[in-house]
């Protein structure tokens, strides 16, 4: 890829390339593909969903399920459930973005799943979820493959077309 032409599908495209490439290069000594999914998942998702918020909140998170996202559980019972696919999605960004994340090892120096939380500007917790990587993995690949489609048929900033 040369110059980008469409900076925000570009750096989303890009980091997803970048992700593909640690994949397949990963080794107990770096490069780390974990951490690679969280960065990824970070540049991949933060101006895109802005882009998109309007249309991503509209979707309800039992029908999101039904087209294959995966069910993210909360973790406490105290915690808020999201109201749809899209505040699911600003959960988890706004969580990474704010540091709120913990490595679950699997046992075997490995890790199996990320801890993401939320908190008030009180310090009270208002959401968290435990994330096998490969359901981060799955959000992800969808959430691109879904502003993808939605770029190729509505235009990049076109509202109301989720």
């Amino acid at each position: 890829m040369g110059m980008p032409t469409k900076p925000l599908l570009d750096i989303m495209r890009r980091s997803m390339a970048n992700l593909v490439f640690v994949e397949a290069h990963a080794g107990p000594t770096g490069p780390y593909e974990v951490t690679q999914l969280i960065n990824t998942f970070l540049g991949a998702l933060a101006h895109p969903f802005e882009a998109m918020r309007d249309d991503l909140m509209a979707l309800p998170l039992t029908e999101s399920e039904t087209l294959g996202w995966p069910r993210i559980a909360k973790e406490r019972p105290s915690d808020k459930d999201p109201k749809s696919l899209g505040d699911l999605v600003r959960l988890m960004r706004n969580g990474m973005a704010h540091g709120n994340i913990d490595f679950v090892s699997d046992g075997k120096a490995q890790v199996q799943a990320l801890r993401i939380w939320n908190t008030a500007p009180s310090g009270a917790r208002t959401w968290g979820a435990v994330i096998s990587v490969s359901d981060m993995r799955r959000v992800l690949d969808l959430f691109v493959d879904l502003i993808e489609r939605r770029h190729k048929e509505f235009g990049w900033y076109v509202r109301g077309a989720a």
